[in-house]
């Protein structure tokens, strides 16, 4: 897989603008490979809370490196996070109790730097399961793969020679319904939430993402900025399957 070149798009954004969701119908409606990385941080931070790791004791930091280090995580379909080869940790790593310890870890430099070469080994397709069954897109006649991946530092850190590099913004208001509405559909709403204690959580989350030292949140200068506020999901996919169709024109294998 690794000697074919692929056109890889790197979505980025603050929590619940949408990527997730967007990047995976992106990814199925192309035939492409998908890496949500935030799921690998929630990953991480799940396996510390059940090793007893605080995430939040700076105490714990070098513990924490190691162990990120020292994990896999694939995503063998759109739906699957597999820790460590064995374990589909997609619904756990959804709660509000991940949400909340998740900072920790993510302003880790040594968490960041071990998910970093895994996420690059992802898009060069050195875990062949990514791309099983996806057959890429036809494209004047033409047979090109591709990967799609959302984040926070993927456009700026992690790919930043992506083909396509796209920011989303949204209202943080909006954000916070749709963090609500997709915890009500998976039966994940724990006691005593709401959409303001949500909004809260996310303007907290986006002031970490932004101020932290290592690979803060921000827009890459040749990123394309696309506010999600008032579109709908199918809208968001179209304008970048639109985006990505346009650059295919000079992308060479």
């Amino acid at each position: 897989m690794s000697h074919t070149r692929i056109f890889r798009v790197a979505i980025d954004g603050p929590a619940a603008s949408g990527k997730s969701t967007t990047a995976k119908l992106l990814a199925e409606k192309l035939g492409f490979g998908y890496i949500d990385s935030g799921a690998m941080y929630r990953a991480i931070t799940f396996k510390c809370l059940r090793m007893g790791i605080s995430p939040a004791d700076p105490k714990n930091a070098t513990e924490i490196g190691k162990l990120a280090a020292a994990t896999t995580i694939t995503f063998p379909n759109m739906t699957s996070v597999i820790l460590d080869k064995k374990e589909d940790i997609s619904s756990e790593i959804r709660s509000s109790t991940i949400t909340s310890n998740i900072g920790g870890v993510a302003a880790n430099k040594k968490v960041r730097e071990a998910l970093a070469e895994m996420q690059r080994g992802l898009a060069r397709g050195d875990y062949p399961e990514t791309f099983e069954g996806r057959k890429g897109v036809t494209h004047h006649g033409k047979s090109i793969m591709g990967m799609v991946m959302d984040g926070r530092d993927i456009g700026t850190v992690i790919l930043p020679d992506a083909e396509l590099k796209v920011f989303l913004i949204a209202d943080s208001q909006i954000r916070a319904q749709r963090r609500y509405d997709e915890m009500v559909k998976r039966n994940k709403l724990e006691s005593g939430e709401t959409v303001e204690k949500i909004k809260a959580e996310l303007e907290q989350r986006d002031h970490e993402d932004r101020t932290r030292e290592v690979s803060p949140l921000k827009q890459a200068s040749d990123a394309v900025e696309l506010d999600t506020s008032y579109l709908t999901i199918q809208q968001q996919v179209d304008a970048i399957e639109k985006l990505i169709l346009d650059r295919m024109d000079h992308f060479q294998e």
